[in-house]
C-alpha cells in the first residue's frame, strides 16, 4: 500500500470488479432487504440471474454525472440538486433531504434537520465506491469526496462510515488478492475518521469479535447486543455485518455475500458493499475466472443519460474521468478532455444556522421570532473585492456592503423576524441574496422552515377515582372513594397508588366529568385548562417540548392548515403513545397503543384537504413519560416525497 503508481489496465479492472461485485452481490441480498432475523438460506445461481435496481448504484450514477460536469471541485449542493431533479423516489432520509432542498436548506443542514430517525442510516455509506475509484491510492482525498456526499442526508456518524469505506477502498487499489490484508485496509479506513466517535468503536469491536470467533452468527449476536436498532437500514448494525462478512469470507464473493445475507437487516446494502470491496481487491478478471458472470447490465431507478446499461461501460467512464483527474498517478490509457462547468462568481456563499443545544442546526422560524443566520462570503480570487448585497424574503429586507481580502472569508449576520400577529406562516420561507462584485452580479438562495404553530389545550388529567367536591362531601373521607376490584392489596395500597400518579383516558378526556369531544372548536375556551401557542420546530416533537407538566395527560393540538388548492395526501404519523388525528372533523386515524417511535408508525392514504383552511387536530395521550410524535404529509405511502408548501393560520386569530 506504499504503491505510488497504478497502470490504467489494473485501474480499470479493479473499478470493473468493484461494480460487478456491487451489482451482482447486491442483487443477491435485495429480495430479502428488511428481514431482521438470522437466516440459513443456501446459495442458488438463480439468486443472481436477474439484476435488480438498487439505490446503492443509482445515486453513484448520478454522482458520476455531477463529477463529469463540474470536475474535482464539485460541491455538496450540486450533488443534492442532481438528486432532487433526477431521482423520483424518496425513502427515509432521502425524503428528508429532498424536503430540506425544497425549503432552501442545503448541506450540511439538509442532512440533520428533521432527520432524527434516519440520521444514522445506511443511505450514504453505500455510495462510497465512486469516490475511491476517483481517488485511487489516496485515502484522504477519497474520504474528503465522500464527506461532501454524506452530509447531504446524514449526521456525522454515517458520514464517518462513508469516509471509512472510501478510504479503505482507495487503499485497495494498491493490493491484490494474494497480498491483501483486510485488517490493514480497515486500519486505513479508520485513519480518516476521528478517534472519538461511535462508529470507530463499532469497527474496533467488530474486528475484535472477528478475531475471537469464527461463526458469523455469534459475531452478529455481539453486534446486535451493543448496536442493534429496529430500523433495518440503521448504519451501525449493518456496517458491523458488512465488516464481519468481509473478514470471514476469505475474499470469496459468494460466501461473503451469503454470510451478509444470512445475518439479515439491510441485506441489499451489506451484500453490495461487501461485494464491491472484494471485487475491487480481486479485479474483474479474477471474478470472471471463478464465477463466469460476463458483462452485467445494471437496472437504473434514476434518470441519467449514460451511454449504456453495461457495468463495464460505467466502470470505463469512471476510469476515464479518474485518469483525467490524476494523469501522473495512472500510467497508460487515454486522457479524455472534459469541459467542466465552473462558477464564474468571485464569491462562494453559504449560510450557517443557529445551533441547538445538541450542536445541530436550527433551521426553523416561528411566529413572534427573530432568527439570525450568518451569511458567509468567501472571495475565491486572489485580490480584494468590494461586495454590495441585499437579502430579501419573508421578514427580511436588508442591504449592506463590505470589502473581502483575496482568498479570505467574511460573515455577516442576517436577522429575520416574523411578527407575532402575522396572519399566516408559510411552510417554506426562501431568502434571496442578490450581490454584485464590480460588473459581476449573482444570486444565492437559502431558506427557513416554518416552526408550525399549534394551539395547545392541556394538560387534561384526572385522578382515579375522580374526587369532586360533591363526592368528597358525601363520604367521611376520600379513602371511602377508593375501590379497585382488580388491585391486589389492602386499601392503603390503593391510596398509595392514588398519591403517586394521575390517570389518563386514552380514548377521550374529561372536563368536570363531561366528555370532551374531538375535534375541538378552536374558538372555544376550555375552562380550567391552559391554552397556549406551541411552535413545532421539526417534524418530530415531544410533550416536554410543549410544557413542563409531568404525568399522564391528554393534550389537544389544533392547527389551521391552508392549502392553495384541493389536495390528496398520505399521512405519516409517528407516535410512541396513544394518538388520534382529525382533519376537518373526520377521524383520520388513531392508535391506543404505545409503540416504539419511528417517523412512520401509521400510514393513511388518500386523505382529502380542502382548498383554503383545514382544521387539523391531534389528540395526544402522554402515558410513559417520553411521549414523542410527528405528523408528515406525503405524496404517497412508500418512498414518497414529503408535501410542503402549505401555510398555517396564526392560532391567536384563526377561525374555521
Amino acid at each position: 500500500m506504499t504503491q505510488s503508481k497504478l497502470s490504467y489496465d489494473i485501474y480499470l479492472d479493479k473499478i470493473y470488479g468493484c461494480f460487478l461485485g456491487k451489482t451482482v452481490i447486491g442483487t443477491l441480498g435485495a429480495p430479502y432487504e428488511g428481514i431482521k432475523m438470522p437466516l440459513e438460506l443456501p446459495f442458488k445461481p438463480e439468486m443472481i440471474n436477474t439484476m435488480l435496481p438498487n439505490d446503492d448504484l443509482d445515486l453513484q450514477v448520478l454522482w458520476l454525472d455531477v463529477a463529469e460536469k463540474y470536475g474535482k471541485d464539485f460541491t455538496s449542493a450540486q450533488l443534492l440538486e442532481r438528486f432532487a431533479t433526477h431521482c423520483d423516489y424518496s425513502p427515509g432520509e432521502y425524503a428528508v433531504m429532498r424536503k430540506n432542498f425544497m425549503r432552501g436548506i442545503l448541506p450540511p443542514a439538509s442532512g440533520t434537520f428533521c432527520n432524527d430517525y434516519y440520521i444514522n442510516g445506511m443511505g450514504c455509506p453505500i455510495r462510497s465506491e465512486i469516490w475511491a475509484c476517483l481517488a485511487p491510492l489516496n485515502p484522504e482525498q477519497a474520504a474528503e469526496y465522500a464527506s461532501r456526499d454524506g452530509i447531504l442526508d446524514h449526521g456525522m456518524e454515517s458520514v464517518y462510515a462513508e469516509m471509512f469505506l472510501a478510504a479503505l477502498e482507495s487503499a485497495a487499489f494498491g493490493v491484490t488478492e494474494d497480498d491483501c490484508d483486510l485488517y490493514t485496509l480497515i486500519d486505513v479506513g479508520l485513519s480518516v475518521i476521528p478517534e472519538e466517535c461511535k462508529f470507530r468503536t463499532l469497527v474496533t469491536d467488530t474486528v475484535a469479535w472477528c478475531k475471537k470467533y469464527d461463526d458469523v452468527k455469534v459475531i452478529l449476536r455481539k453486534i446486535l447486543f451493543k448496536y442493534g436498532h429496529p430500523d433495518c437500514t440503521n448504519m451501525f448494525q449493518n456496517m458491523g455485518i458488512t465488516i464481519a462478512a468481509l473478514l470471514k469470507g476469505n475474499l470469496d464473493a459468494i460466501k461473503t455475500g451469503m454470510d451478509a445475507l444470512n445475518c439479515g437487516f439491510d441485506t441489499d446494502c451489506t451484500c453490495a458493499t461487501a461485494g464491491s470491496i472484494i471485487g475491487l481487491i480481486r479485479g474483474a478478471k479474477s471474478l470472471e475466472a471463478q464465477y463466469h458472470w460476463g458483462d452485467i447490465k445494471f437496472v437504473l431507478g434514476v434518470k441519467s443519460d449514460r451511454r449504456s446499461d453495461s457495468v463495464f461501460d460505467f466502470s470505463e467512464d469512471i476510469a476515464l474521468l479518474g485518469k483525467s483527474w490524476q494523469p501522473d498517478l495512472i500510467e497508460g490509457g487515454e486522457i479524455k478532455e472534459y469541459r467542466h462547468e465552473t462558477n464564474p462568481s468571485p464569491l462562494r456563499l453559504d449560510v450557517i444556522y443557529p445551533e441547538k443545544e445538541n450542536g445541530l442546526p436550527d433551521c426553523a422560524i416561528g411566529l413572534g421570532e427573530t432568527v439570525t443566520v450568518m451569511l458567509c462570503m468567501e472571495n475565491v480570487t486572489d485580490k480584494p473585492v468590494w461586495v454590495e448585497y441585499t437579502v430579501t424574503g419573508n421578514g427580511c429586507d436588508i442591504s449592506d456592503s463590505l470589502q473581502i481580502d483575496g482568498e479570505a472569508l467574511d460573515a455577516k449576520p442576517v436577522s429575520i423576524t416574523i411578527p407575532a400577529d402575522a396572519e399566516v406562516l408559510p411552510d417554506i420561507n426562501l431568502y434571496t441574496v442578490t450581490y454584485s462584485v464590480g460588473s459581476f452580479e449573482g444570486t444565492y438562495t437559502f431558506g427557513l422552515a416554518a416552526a408550525t404553530p399549534w394551539k395547545v389545550i392541556g394538560p387534561i388529567w384526572r385522578t382515579d377515582p375522580v374526587c369532586t367536591t360533591e363526592k368528597l362531601l358525601s363520604v367521611p373521607n376520600y379513602w371511602h372513594l377508593m375501590t379497585d376490584p382488580d388491585h391486589k392489596g389492602d386499601s392503603t395500597d390503593i391510596v398509595r397508588r392514588f398519591h403517586l400518579n394521575f390517570a389518563v383516558d386514552t380514548e377521550t378526556a374529561y372536563v368536570d366529568g363531561t366528555s370532551l369531544l374531538s375535534p375541538l372548536d378552536p374558538n372555544n375556551s376550555v375552562t380550567g385548562y391552559e391554552e397556549t401557542l406551541f411552535s413545532q420546530r421539526e417534524d418530530s416533537f415531544t410533550i416536554s417540548d410543549i410544557c413542563g407538566f409531568q404525568g399522564p395527560a391528554v393534550y389537544y393540538l389544533v392547527r389551521g392548515l391552508v392549502a392553495a388548492e384541493e389536495d390528496t395526501v398520505c399521512i405519516q404519523l409517528g407516535h410512541n403513545c396513544p394518538v388520534a388525528l382529525y382533519i376537518n372533523g373526520e377521524l383520520i386515524c388513531e392508535s391506543k397503543k404505545c409503540d416504539w417511535w419511528d417517523a412512520e408508525n401509521i400510514h393513511v392514504q388518500n386523505v382529502k384537504l380542502n382548498k383554503g383552511v383545514n382544521s387539523v387536530v391531534l389528540r395526544l395521550c402522554e402515558v410513559t413519560g417520553n411521549a414523542k410524535y410527528n405528523l408528515i404529509f406525503s405524496e404517497g405511502a412508500t418512498c414518497a416525497t414529503h408535501k410542503i408548501g402549505y401555510k398555517s393560520v396564526n392560532p391567536q386569530i384563526f377561525s374555521f
